[in-house]
């Protein structure tokens, strides 16, 4: 197999490309930025340093953000030579890395969301203050691994926020929080599930007094995580995914689905070799040529 990675130089990108070389593979890990596309002749062509790349097998995209525009480009791109590509739903149709777009993509799939508001502006924002629960999340519509996320407790804290960032009030979604000191990270491969992980959640009060390598604990793999990640998977044709379910009482709830899910704290407290996996789920996919 000829794999291209398209992402940055992460530990899960090069434990990808070491180990799809172990299994003799040939592969090739670069970032987003590094390649160059040419319409020219009635032609289309993807550079890098200097050569055309129409020759792989397979392109897993990982780390797009914030280059999602041409990540989709590329992706419809290699799909349109034959090379079988992950995340297909970049080329499959109209997506968008937008925190709503997926949950609108799992509640039409009568899947249990958490709920959540999106305003366009802040008059529009105001007018529905009163009936936004609390406590709350506020989250960048298009961020990733908890950043630029605020929690606020009351409806002033709420008000003041948004009042300050009038102008990017459509880049923010606000979520109901869920009083719960633990989530669960379930990892989807295809349709296999490989486990289920226990991590301290925002709201935990010895997450700031722990260190990030002891925030997270093996846990059990039951029915009801690995139906919910599975549909969940499916129902944003996620090939690769990293669901995060919380319980709100005896009630799970999805908080989002990970299209290019980290996996270094997974492997080591789960004891799953990840990237070998990935790399196994890649062999089997047969290409279009």
């Amino acid at each position: 197999m000829k794999l291209l990675i398209i992402g940055p130089k992460s530990y899960e990108n090069i434990a990808l490309k070491e180990d799809a070389k172990k299994k003799g593979h040939d592969v090739l890990l670069v970032s987003i930025q590094s390649i160059t596309l040419i319409i020219k002749q009635d032609t289309m062509k993807a550079y890098y340093m200097g050569k055309v790349m129409d020759d792989f097998d397979v392109c897993l995209f990982r780390g797009i953000n914030p280059f999602f525009a041409k990540a989709k480009t590329l992706a419809k791109y290699f799909h349109f030579n034959k090379t079988k590509v992950i995340d297909r739903e970049l080329y499959n149709r109209v997506y968008e890395f937008d925190k709503m777009f997926m949950s609108f993509e799992l509640f039409q799939k009568n899947l249990p969301c958490i709920d959540s508001f999106h305003f366009s502006n802040y008059p529009e924002f105001k007018k529905y203050l009163e009936k936004i629960p609390r406590p709350v999340f506020i989250k960048d519509m298009q961020g990733m691994h908890g950043r630029n996320m605020f929690y606020f407790k009351t409806k002033k804290g709420l008000d003041e926020f948004f009042e300050k960032n009038r102008k990017k009030v459509s880049q923010y979604l606000i979520q109901r929080v869920i009083i719960n000191e633990y989530y669960y990270r379930v990892l989807v491969i295809g349709n296999e599930v490989y486990g289920s992980m226990k991590r301290m959640s925002f709201l935990n009060k010895q997450r700031h007094e722990t260190k990030l390598e002891d925030r997270s604990f093996t846990s059990e793999l039951t029915k009801e995580l690995k139906d919910l990640a599975l549909r969940a998977a499916k129902a944003t044709n996620t090939d690769i995914a990293g669901v995060d379910i919380i319980f709100d009482g005896d009630k799970p709830k999805l908080l989002e689905v990970n299209r290019s899910p980290k996996f270094k704290r997974f492997t080591k407290v789960m004891n799953v070799n990840v990237a070998g996996e990935i790399i196994s789920y890649l062999e089997k996919l047969k290409p279009e040529k």
